[in-house]
């Protein structure tokens, strides 16, 4: 039997809640042409409509970095059935 592999990125956007904990807002399938500005420029949009405030009901989030992850996911093929 033979698998398949998939290849998949995403844009994960870190940022620190007052409380001093992690909070990601993940994007699949970024364009290839996605520079570090843009993401930065969605970072500040982000943080300047005060979402993790209105969630965590506290003060006002710091950005923390992003990266781009990339995963391999590989099917076994296996059908239960």
């Amino acid at each position: 039997m033979m698998s398949n592999a998939t290849t998949r990125n995403v844009v994960v956007m870190e940022f620190l809640d007052m409380f001093g904990k992690t909070k990601s807002i993940r994007v699949s399938d970024p364009k290839p042409d996605l520079t570090a500005a843009t993401v930065e420029a969605a970072m500040e949009l982000i943080n300047d409509l005060n979402v993790f405030n209105v969630i965590s009901q506290g003060g006002p989030a710091k950005i923390k970095g992003a990266k781009t992850v990339q995963t391999v996911t590989t099917d076994f093929g296996i059908v239960v059935g």
